[in-house]
């Protein structure tokens, strides 16, 4: 019988540890994500026969296991989140599936399931040196918005968060917060609160974050964890105040891409808003990882 579990602080090491031989990029197999998220989408974990596996009872299609993800025999870990399924009362199902998940799942399970993908899903990918350096015709735009930044506020600084300094980007996060009062929803909610609780525990989920200030007064920043060595997850990005209008996005998105020691930059999903996918489609991805859920015929 299998033992879930809400993901816990302590859970971190074994599950980063599989997530980073698995190579998957995905925004979900974050760790932070997962126990950041845990509320938002009642997500539970399970580790059996070295896979990590996952459930899901949220909203946006975060309904269902994940594919098991780890080493040894995934057909006897899928066989196990069938039986659960049975013990459970509920159709078995899945989400959050790659395009290399799917095409297992169809081999374990022939003529089993219907497969649906929802764009907003998809996470952007992108190249941390282009992002670093915005370079070349396709990103003149965005240095054009650097650099208004720079000339506006030329007296700014930029910091990595730390234990000095993160009160600062939780003073971000509440500026930002009020100023969309207005637009607020449960989804809004509790990203405040995921954001809050990553800021409180920074360094216990490895966590690592830029902030930027204007006349030392914190105008943006940014949260992200490694999800393997060549790829990082921008977790969240805000900025605040007149800075917005004034190029912030761009300057806070160039400068923490220049620390980063890696190959791509996993920006997340578009959750089906047209604003956020204009604008994460105007940074030029490399690729968008495709997302599916899966239901029995």
């Amino acid at each position: 019988m299998l033992e879930w579990s809400t993901p816990s602080i302590s859970d971190g090491d074994w599950i980063r540890k599989i997530i980073a031989e698995s190579g998957n990029m995905g925004s979900d197999v974050s760790f932070a994500n997962m126990y950041l998220l845990r509320e938002k989408y009642d997500i539970q974990i399970c580790s059996y026969r070295g896979f990590l596996l996952r459930h899901y009872n949220g909203y946006y299609g975060r309904k269902g296991y994940t594919f098991p993800i780890g080493t040894g025999s995934q057909e006897k870990a899928l066989q196990a989140l069938k039986e659960d399924a049975e013990k459970r009362r509920e159709p078995l199902c899945f989400c959050l599936l790659t395009e290399e998940q799917k095409q297992m799942l169809e081999e374990f399970f022939p003529d089993t399931f219907v497969f649906e993908s929802n764009p907003g899903d998809s996470d952007y990918i992108y190249s941390q040196e282009e992002l670093a350096n915005l370079a070349g015709k396709a990103f003149h735009k965005k240095k054009n918005h650097f650099s208004k930044f720079v000339r506006t506020y030329p007296e700014y600084r930029f910091e990595q968060i730390g234990a000095a300094n993160w009160q600062d980007a939780v003073l971000v996060e509440d500026m930002w917060y009020y100023e969309h009062l207005q637009e607020e929803d449960e989804s809004q909610k509790k990203e405040y609160a995921a954001v809050k609780e990553a800021l409180e525990h920074f360094e216990q989920l490895e966590l690592s974050g830029g902030l930027l200030y204007v006349n030392d007064t914190p105008a943006a920043m940014t949260v992200a964890s490694y999800i393997n060595e060549d790829t990082c997850d921008i977790h969240f990005e805000k900025a605040v105040g007149e800075c917005v209008t004034n190029g912030a996005y761009a300057a806070i998105n160039r400068l923490f891409a220049q620390t980063l020691n890696c190959t791509w930059l996993n920006r997340e999903e578009d959750i089906g808003i047209e604003g956020l996918r204009k604008a994460k489609m105007s940074y030029h991805p490399k690729m968008l990882v495709k997302k599916y859920n899966a239901h029995l015929k």
